[in-house]
């Protein structure tokens, strides 16, 4: 995981480090930003020298002063708290996004599922045709959208041939804003 900042609490750090001069200020921040980082300093006075851009000698004389902000080696309690806090956090992220994700596309699923064995709404499949409309000429063909599953490519297609009468077992009846969509994302 990348870390791009990390916090400072600055009254914390102003009371604990009063008696610091400004160099050593200097070298405390940046063992504090390698630890932040890497999650650990190494055992080594050139590798800490190197960190603290200080010359060897001068790290020498730092680092009784500067050891005493960290312990059991160059352990950091208030850094190994904040890291594990970030972690945390991370990690709750991590899976409120993949829950987010698995119902995003259960919907998808579920919206896919219904546009395929879809029934009409049960307000127009209540509808009843009035005898008017039942001595209508209805002798011309209705056009009808369907869906064609041939392996990994989904084609739509225009039949003459009524709802259910699809030639092929693999067609499915679909709207024409759901051939569109597909339409749009197969071009």
């Amino acid at each position: 995981m990348k870390r791009a900042w990390m916090p400072l609490y600055v009254g914390d750090y102003l009371g604990d480090t009063g008696h610091l001069t400004t160099a050593q200020h200097g070298a405390y921040l940046l063992l504090m930003m390698h630890y932040w980082r890497k999650g650990e300093l190494p055992d080594d006075d050139r590798q800490l020298s190197k960190i603290a851009k200080l010359p060897l000698k001068t790290w020498s004389n730092y680092r009784p002063v500067l050891q005493q902000f960290f312990h059991s080696g160059w352990k950091h309690k208030r850094i190994d708290a904040e890291l594990e806090r970030v972690m945390r956090v991370s990690e709750k992220r991590a899976t409120a996004g993949q829950k987010g994700g698995l119902g995003s596309a259960l919907s998808r699923l579920k919206l896919e599922n219904s546009a395929r064995g879809r029934s009409l709404p049960p307000a127009i499949a209540l509808q009843k045709p009035s005898k008017t409309q039942a001595n209508v000429d209805h002798s011309h063909s209705h056009s009808h959208q369907t869906l064609s599953l041939k392996g990994d490519q989904t084609s739509c297609a225009r039949s003459d041939t009524a709802p259910g009468a699809a030639k092929d077992s693999k067609s499915i009846p679909v709207s024409a804003e759901l051939a569109a969509l597909i339409a749009r994302k197969t071009t």
